[in-house]
């Protein structure tokens, strides 16, 4: 059984202090979060998801992080292991009760995503 959420709230502290004490991004100095990654060690496949809520998109610099991410990752995987890539799962709001939910800019059904990050396809 997945482990239920426990606190309800992030803490932001080291979020924070890398604000705080590391290079500015007009440096070329870039930090971004991955929100999931999804690892399947029966089918042996894994991705990463990036969430976006309020019809946000992922800016340009963290689109092109991305992208470097997996094809270092495809090239380096383990014998047997597919790598399914990065994907986008956008809310027009919050989740599926209070608008439309995209995945990878194409407008899907909360059981579409399901299977989709069920990496069911």
């Amino acid at each position: 059984m997945t482990r239920k959420e426990i606190s309800g709230v992030r803490d932001l502290t080291l979020s924070q202090w890398i604000k705080d004490n590391l290079p500015d991004s007009n440096t070329g100095y870039y930090v971004s979060d991955i929100d999931f990654v999804l690892y399947d060690t029966v089918t042996t496949r894994c991705m990463l998801v990036e969430s976006k809520q309020y019809g946000k998109t992922m800016a340009s610099w963290q689109r092109l992080l991305y992208d470097r991410l997996s094809s270092w990752l495809i090239r380096g995987k383990d014998k047997g292991w597919e790598f399914y890539g990065y994907h986008v799962v956008t809310f027009e709001n919050t989740n599926f009760d209070d608008g439309k939910v995209k995945f990878d800019g194409k407008e899907v059904t909360e059981q579409e995503l399901i299977d989709y990050l069920s990496m069911k396809w």
